[in-house]
């Protein structure tokens, strides 16, 4: 049975850690020669923002060990995110569909509305809060 579900993500409580990586995806066009980037910018119809891919550690791995998802966010705003540093996703959905051409297991991507670092003080990590206890 074929599936693609969407759905809304809770935030509050996420450790979500930039690396520092993002950039602006490129508009695609169709010449008689193949498919190619054109150069340009790839702009979102409904609101006229570029879209941008956000590189960030999610807590999704197998005892909630972070895995690096690239976050599609369509805004004006290109905020600067340094490495390593915990970010704010505002509006953060997640879409699972089939693995495409009928490969076996499925497809997850993300998007949010809007990407920032967290303000005020930083929560601790976890991973270097283990380190040091032990």
């Amino acid at each position: 049975m074929p599936y693609d579900i969407s759905a809304p993500i809770d935030t509050s409580r996420l450790d979500a850690i930039a690396t520092g990586h993002g950039a602006t995806m490129e508009r695609w066009e169709d010449t008689p020669t193949g498919r190619r980037s054109s150069g340009q910018p790839l702009i979102d119809e409904a609101t006229g923002a570029p879209v941008r891919i956000y590189d960030v550690m999610l807590p999704t791995g197998r005892d909630g060990r972070h895995e690096l998802h690239g976050i599609r966010v369509v805004s004006h705003e290109a905020p600067e995110l340094a490495p390593y540093s915990p970010v704010e996703l505002d509006g953060l959905w997640v879409r699972v569909k089939p693995a495409r051409n009928g490969g076996k297991g499925v497809e997850v991507s993300f998007s949010a509305e809007s990407i920032r670092p967290v303000a005020g003080p930083q929560r601790p990590n976890r991973r270097t809060a283990e380190g040091e206890a032990a």
